[in-house]
């Protein structure tokens, strides 16, 4: 089981997102999410942290894949999710909480390949989760300098091998 959970939550052509107060990636803006408690499913530790890091009350989002990084140090990951808002929400920004300041950003914006101020990862899978492509594994290998590689590889495929073995 991995130990995080990360979720975007859109409003139309918007996606809340979180400029982190501290490590790791402090200063850069991300999803909404964190670590799982013990003996705490994925699911109910994204809604939990959605609750802590929003004040948002969402019962349900959408599984969304798996996200992994690979270093000479170590190697972890987290579960995706995704929840789509109606447009009509009302949640104002910017608001500053105990985790970073939260601000409704255009999806142009976010992927935008010259910002640097999200986190380094999110412009590869982001794109995936935004057209509903929900069943995939992102995988990146670090270096001191950054990624260094990305594969994508479907979950789907990678059960059906597993059962068939």
């Amino acid at each position: 089981m991995l130990k995080y959970t990360i979720c975007f939550i859109r409003r139309g052509n918007e996606l809340l997102l979180l400029n982190r107060m501290k490590a790791p990636n402090m200063g850069l803006w991300n999803g909404v999410g964190g670590k799982i408690e013990p003996f705490e499913q994925p699911m109910d530790g994204i809604i939990r942290e959605i609750q802590e890091e929003t004040g948002l009350s969402v019962q349900q989002v959408q599984e969304a894949g798996i996200v992994k990084w690979i270093s000479s140090e170590s190697e972890s990951g987290m579960y995706l999710y995704y929840c789509e808002l109606p447009i009509d929400t009302v949640y104002a920004t910017p608001i500053e909480k105990d985790e970073g300041i939260l601000a409704w950003k255009s999806i142009d914006w976010v992927l935008d390949h010259e910002n640097e101020g999200v986190v380094d990862n999110m412009k590869y899978f982001l794109p995936y989760l935004l057209r509903g492509d929900f069943d995939n594994q992102h995988t990146f290998t670090y270096d001191e300098n950054g990624i260094v590689n990305y594969e994508c590889r479907t979950l789907t495929t990678k059960k059906l091998s597993s059962n068939n073995a």
